[in-house]
């Protein structure tokens, strides 16, 4: 039990640092993400983006789109950082999939399909699960895409 607990610690002070890393290897597709690496950007990459939407709505940096029929506000500081923050998402799953030892253009399909699938909510949904199931696999002990990380998040 308190090994869980250790690992739990280490784990939650070591997820800036993944963000950071993520943010580093910013259009680096080659290598391999550990899962802890990956999931310490998710987690930190979400509080960020809710953070910059809260500071958005206070300081009344929303703007609104007329979207056909549909009127949408969109917040300022929160689009900012979701479009900039993409690159290194792409990047951080593509490297993910190669330390499960899967080729990146797995992470190309899924993406079509999302995409595709917006207004068919249970093929989204479907497709939103395959990527977390996918992210929570142990790494593969393959060294097809390189060696496995061992201290660092990213190799």
């Amino acid at each position: 039990m308190q090994k869980l607990i250790r690992n739990i610690l280490l784990f939650i002070k070591n997820i800036p640092r993944g963000w950071i890393d993520a943010w580093r290897h910013y259009f680096y597709f080659k290598g391999r993400t550990n899962r802890s690496g990956f999931w310490s950007f998710a987690i930190m990459n979400s509080l960020v983006a809710y953070v910059l939407f809260l500071l958005s709505a206070q300081l009344g940096l929303v703007y609104g789109i007329n979207l056909y029929t549909k009127y949408v506000e969109s917040y300022l500081l929160f689009t900012i950082y979701i479009i900039a923050s993409m690159a290194p998402s792409f990047c951080l799953c593509i490297r993910r999939l190669h330390d499960l030892n899967l080729r990146g253009f797995w992470f190309w399909i899924w993406l079509l399909v999302l995409f595709v699938s917006i207004p068919y909510m249970y093929v989204n949904f479907v497709c939103q699960w395959f990527i977390l199931l996918v992210a929570c696999y142990p790494s593969s002990e393959n060294e097809r895409f390189g060696s496995p990380p061992q201290s660092s998040f990213t190799v």
